[in-house]
């Protein structure tokens, strides 16, 4: 009988004693989110970061995995082009993007272009689209099929396209210098797309859609 007793009393102390620490912690909190729960609040999601679209980049010419190089593929020459995926983002009223260019410098047109230009064409030639080629001709604007006697690509130049959203200027750079462009507008209705194309083997650029810093100073150039 004292044995019972002694092992009951044993039992209703490790009962109080468990009660004791479930009372003292802190209570679960229903609304609290995981640590690495995605927010599923009305915070704006960050806008995609725009790129080389493999859907609209000629079969002869490869791009990196992050689809910011684009390089010509094979031995033979011919018209290789390749659109963005997104629009110019305006930026203080001003679209603009950069090329770095690596290889061979001839035949390169850097410009815009719609949706509807061909793949197997050079950006300036079809209606809607502009360019800067490696000769230092600007293509696509009404006064003429092309305006001869701006500077020439050289290696590893920066060459900037863009356009002013007010004024619908087109906008050329080379590295940091601004091209004289005053009477050469865009046209207002064009929904445009950064669009490089190329015409030889051993030609590579590096777009930078406005990730890193630019080499021409945009927003400067066209401070009010």
């Amino acid at each position: 009988m004292p044995t019972f007793l002694f092992l009951a009393a044993i039992f209703l102390l490790v009962a109080a004693s468990t009660l004791l620490e479930t009372d003292a912690s802190p209570p679960p909190k229903t609304n609290a989110k995981l640590e690495n729960e995605p927010s599923t609040g009305n915070a704006e999601p960050k806008a995609e970061q725009n790129r080389w679209d493999s859907a609209a980049c000629h079969e002869g010419l490869t791009l990196s995995p992050d689809k910011l190089i684009v390089e010509f593929a094979g031995e033979n020459s011919g018209w290789r082009s390749v659109r963005a995926k997104q629009q110019l983002i305006s930026k203080d009223g001003i679209f603009y993007y950069e090329v770095k260019i690596s290889g061979n410098v001839n035949g390169i047109y850097i410009g815009l272009a719609t949706e509807q230009m061909p793949l197997d064409t050079w950006v300036g030639r079809d209606k809607g689209s502009y360019a800067y080629s490696n000769s230092g001709s600007f293509w696509g604007h009404k006064q003429r099929p092309f305006i001869e006697g701006n500077p020439k690509f050289d290696p590893n130049d920066i060459i900037g396209c863009g356009f002013h959203l007010k004024s619908r200027q087109i906008i050329y750079t080379k590295n940091d210098k601004l091209l004289g462009t005053a009477y050469l507008l865009v046209d207002s209705a064009a929904k445009l797309y950064p669009c490089v194309s190329m015409f030889n083997p051993g030609t590579k650029i590096e777009a930078n859609f406005g990730l890193k810093k630019f080499k021409f100073d945009i927003a400067k150039a066209f401070r009010k």
